[in-house]
């Protein structure tokens, strides 16, 4: 770890000292990017702006906002890759490109709320989103909402929600992009983006393609002398489309209209001891379909918003086809004067799917509603709210949300805020919980009471700003549904009591000067979350960290940019997981990583040219047990935007 930190220092030092001189003589006439910055949100460039962002009425709890620029940079990342890099959250994955599902607080993936423009991510029979299903190029900009906030989100926020964004931008004239990206191990992405905007209508169209053979060498830990072999059917592609409409409707607001499609065949990475086993490999086909239209809009001091959505989304493994189609509509409207908001709506879902494992019937209803204010005194910040839902599948309790945000009084160029936040949260069993292999009546909904605690404090004097962050957690979930061997099958079982408590911190300190900027970010998670009251007493699990929950994580990036060239070297760190047996521990890693880019003017318009080189110290590691994972990869990216 000692080595890590002193290269990390050491890059750190060279990139001061051999940037700053040059930095005087860079270009001065590029744009460069505004960046303000609140509390724990760093908002760059443009930001989609809507009447009723629910992240105003949470000012007690940690929002990060990645602006369109942060999230240009990697698109032809999918989310989960993106998350890996920027968030010290954990993403349990299955080899590169496979299965990725994301982790906040110790919580399981199901606890998360993926969520695209009021539309939710994951899918109803599973009740989780496949972040390496997600790919990032589609959407503008992101906001991960750390903690507990069913009443702003709905059931399922849990551990956290991750909002996704597109939107117009009302920016006159045609605009867009093409993307290209080339690596190791086969792999290629192309993408085009295509945006009009007028008067009164914009629309945007955008493509991709996908591919990776991930045909990379691993050492094979189960076999004698631990040989050196080629990972074999781990090949995937995948190909999408999304068309966005947006209209003008006078005083009734924008009227929107999005398609998304997204088509993939991948390979099922095999176990390292399965590797040279060809009849055990299989692959899985999957497409998801989702429409969606809402009218949003704003008059004196009301705002509204209308949305309706549907979604099919198919699985297809060897001979079975999973399949559920979801409709969804929500109506919320906003209340604004001088410093205090008002805000209530309803909603309501109807999931039908196709299974063959379900039980007859099997159709899912559930509607909501729920109502927050929002007191905002400058000093003082505060919220509170409650929700209410009803499913056809089980009860859910009340769901109740308090905030408190404190501004001291500090001079100096300094900020610093104290929060606080509360919360009753609930998860409803998907569907696979309540009807794979049986009509499992005896599940109970999952609920979690959750409190945090933290401080902002920022500094800003004239070439330098800097900014930090600490919070300290406990939640309690209640009745956490696990799958567990009952006899020759395995059945879905509630639980007691888990508590998952830890800290999670944060600095980003940035030095701009004429023709350059230098930058470091760090953020790191403690997690320890463990089993309270286990289904039996004498479970050996009892009082241990849940399986695959890192209690070290962290992340750190120094990034400098002079005239039209910016480089960075950035670490992340991922602490010793147990597997399913509490005895058997996974080693922790570091990953190091390198990238360069360079701006620079085609035709008047701007063309990115940039290159990683990815685990540059080949580190071997597994990130789930018998999972190979590459070692060091590079990935060139040529980006041409009109």
């Amino acid at each position: 770890m000692k080595n890590y930190f002193s290269l990390f220092v050491f890059v750190f030092a060279i990139v001061v000292h051999t940037i700053a001189p040059a930095g005087k003589l860079c270009a001065q006439k590029r744009d460069s990017l505004k960046v303000s910055k609140l509390d724990s949100v760093t908002v760059t460039a443009f930001q989609i702006k809507s009447p009723v962002e629910l992240k105003r009425f949470s000012p007690g709890t940690h929002v990060i906002s990645y602006s369109s620029e942060e999230v240009k940079r990697m698109q032809s990342a999918s989310l989960a890759d993106f998350i890996k890099a920027e968030n010290a959250a954990y993403i349990k994955e299955y080899g590169r490109g496979m299965n990725a599902f994301l982790s906040i607080r110790g919580t399981s993936s199901s606890h998360t709320t993926i969520d695209w423009n009021g539309q939710n991510m994951s899918l109803p029979t599973m009740g989780q989103a496949d972040l390496s299903h997600i790919p990032l190029y589609f959407f503008d900009a992101m906001d991960i909402h750390i903690g507990g906030a069913s009443a702003l989100y709905g059931d399922g926020s849990i551990g956290g929600t991750l909002r996704l964004k597109t939107g117009a931008k009302w920016e006159r004239g045609h605009s867009g992009d093409v993307s290209l990206s080339a690596g190791s191990f086969g792999t290629l992405f192309t993408g085009a983006t295509y945006r009009y905007s007028g008067r009164g209508v914009e629309s945007r169209s955008s493509v991709l393609y996908n591919r990776a053979l991930n045909n990379y060498s691993f050492e094979n830990n189960t076999k004698p002398g631990r040989p050196r072999e080629k990972l074999n059917n781990a090949s995937l592609s995948n190909w999408g489309v999304l068309q966005e409409l947006h209209i003008k409707a006078g005083g009734a607001g924008v009227v929107s209209a999005s398609v998304m499609y997204m088509d993939f065949n991948r390979e099922i990475q095999p176990s390292v001891s399965l590797n040279d086993r060809p009849e055990s490999h299989n692959s899985i086909f999957d497409n998801n379909l989702k429409v969606s239209a809402s009218l949003e809009g704003s008059s004196g001091k009301l705002s509204w918003r209308a949305t309706t959505s549907y979604a099919h989304d198919m699985e297809r493994y060897k001979e079975d086809t999973i399949s559920a189609s979801r409709f969804i509509a929500n109506a919320d409207i906003e209340y604004k004067k001088s410093i205090f908001s008002v805000r209530g709506g309803v909603n309501g879902e109807y999931i039908s799917p196709d299974v063959k494992s379900y039980v007859a019937d099997a159709d899912e209803r559930r509607a909501g509603a729920y109502i927050i204010s929002r007191l905002d005194g400058g000093v003082v910040s505060a919220s509170v709210g409650a929700r209410y839902m009803y499913s056809s599948s089980g009860e859910l309790p009340i769901m109740p949300l308090l905030n408190l945000r404190l501004r001291l009084p500090v001079g100096g160029g300094h900020s610093l805020h104290l929060r606080g936040s509360w919360s009753g949260n609930a998860k409803i069993p998907s569907l696979n919980d309540r009807y794979w292999g049986g009509n499992n009546i005896y599940l109970k909904s999952e609920r979690s009471r959750s409190a945090e605690a933290g401080i902002n404090w920022g500094w800003y004097r004239g070439r330098w700003s800097t900014s930090l962050f600490l919070t300290g957690y406990r939640s309690v979930v209640m009745d956490w549904i696990r799958w567990l061997p009952a006899g020759e099958v395995w059945r879905p079982r509630n639980i007691p009591e888990v508590l998952s408590r830890g800290l999670e911190a944060g600095a980003d300190a940035e030095y701009s000067a004429e023709g350059m900027r230098i930058s470091l970010k760090a953020n790191y998670a403690f997690t320890d979350i463990r089993t309270v009251t286990p289904l039996w007493s004498e479970d050996p699990a009892k009082g241990e960290q849940l399986a695959y929950q890192p209690k070290h994580s962290w992340r750190a990036k120094v990034a400098a940019e002079t005239g039209r060239v910016t480089f960075n070297v950035s670490l992340s760190h991922t602490g010793r997981r147990t597997t399913l047996d509490i005895y058997d521990i996974l080693p922790s890693y570091t990953l190091t990583d390198f990238g360069v880019s360079l701006r620079g003017k085609v035709m008047g318009k701007e063309f990115v040219v940039g290159g990683m080189l990815k685990n540059i110290f080949n580190v071997s590691y597994q990130n789930v047990k018998f999972y190979a994972m590459p070692g060091i990869n590079w990935i060139v990216n040529i980006q041409y935007r009109f």
